[in-house]
């Protein structure tokens, strides 16, 4: 019985591990140009993922209302999570420059790149789960987005609540991976389906989705961004991966929320911090340095805390 947990746990989180680890080993070796991974991450990012995203939307077969309790209780957690972290900001006096990248961190997870390939692994015996995740990920993805344009843009008082707004809607607009999960929610609730050849080209790009998006996450940890952060950047990758599920776990105890369902909601809010994190963070002069610390920290953190979810639930 033991055992067959124990292989559960490592089946889940070992191929999506070790295909970053292969991420991390191929630009170290510098086995492939530079300006490769950057490709990939793009390739994977405006392609391949969303073609991932629309078939497993559109094919859907599951009731809606448990996605949307998943999807609840995903969205309640931010709230206390980021009143934690900024009394902690507070509390460690983390310099204003750095308080919204360190609050921002605290709460947006890496769903797409971590969150789908792990639940996809943990719940392969049920058909649907990456299509229950996927429709899980595209509200969650748009409330990270519009947190992390607000709290980036408020310290800037150039800027006025009009901008803050367009810029939040350009960016959810031009973002691939929700706009796939919306055309594929479309076509499921039309009963629409692609002409033969082209239904079959979506699926084959989308097989490809989960490898490149994990190699190309690999290669862009650089874990010389942790110098000089580590103690900030553990404080909130913790909060992201330990404290994120705790107070999922108390949320779905309230509202009874059980299974498969309860499961991907601690998978989801035990991922690491998002990439866009620090690409945003970038785009907007906040503190990329911290915000690039939290992402690796955050990935490395995640290996436990998502086994520990794993094993808690089993």
């Amino acid at each position: 019985m033991v055992g067959a947990m124990f292989g559960v746990i490592f089946g889940s989180l070992a191929p999506v591990f070790l295909t970053m680890a292969v991420g991390v080993l191929l630009r170290r070796l510098r086995f492939l140009p530079e300006g490769f991974f950057g490709g990939l991450n793009q390739l994977a990012f405006w392609v391949c993922l969303p073609c991932m995203l629309f078939s497993e939307v559109a094919r859907c077969r599951i009731a809606g209302g448990a996605v949307l309790n998943v999807i609840g209780i995903l969205a309640l957690a931010i709230i206390p999570t980021i009143l934690i972290a900024w009394s902690l900001t507070r509390a460690l006096r983390v310099a204003p420059a750095s308080r919204s990248v360190f609050i921002q961190g605290s709460f947006r997870g890496n769903l797409a790149y971590v969150g789908i390939p792990v639940i996809s692994y943990a719940l392969a015996k049920n058909p649907d789960a990456a299509s229950m995740a996927a429709l899980v990920m595209a509200p969650l993805t748009t409330l990270y987005n519009i947190g992390g344009v607000l709290l980036l843009t408020k310290r800037d008082a150039s800027h006025s609540a009009g901008q803050r707004w367009r810029a939040t809607a350009a960016s959810l607009a031009s973002n691939p991976l929700i706009v796939s999960c919306l055309l594929g929610l479309i076509a499921f609730a039309f009963r629409l389906t692609l002409p033969m050849p082209i239904g079959k080209t979506v699926d084959m790009l989308g097989k490809a989705g989960l490898p490149t998006a994990l190699l190309a996450l690999g290669a862009s940890l650089s874990f010389e961004r942790v110098k000089g952060h580590f103690g900030l950047a553990t404080v909130v990758a913790l909060i992201r991966v330990a404290g994120g599920p705790l107070i999922g776990l108390g949320l779905c105890a309230a509202i009874g929320l059980t299974g498969e369902m309860r499961l991907i909601a601690l998978l989801f809010l035990s991922c690491p911090v998002a990439v866009a994190s620090y690409v945003m963070a970038d785009q907007m002069g906040a503190d990329r340095e911290l915000a690039g610390a939290i992402v690796v920290l955050s990935t490395l953190y995640a290996f436990p805390a998502m086994a520990a979810v794993l094993l808690l639930m089993q």
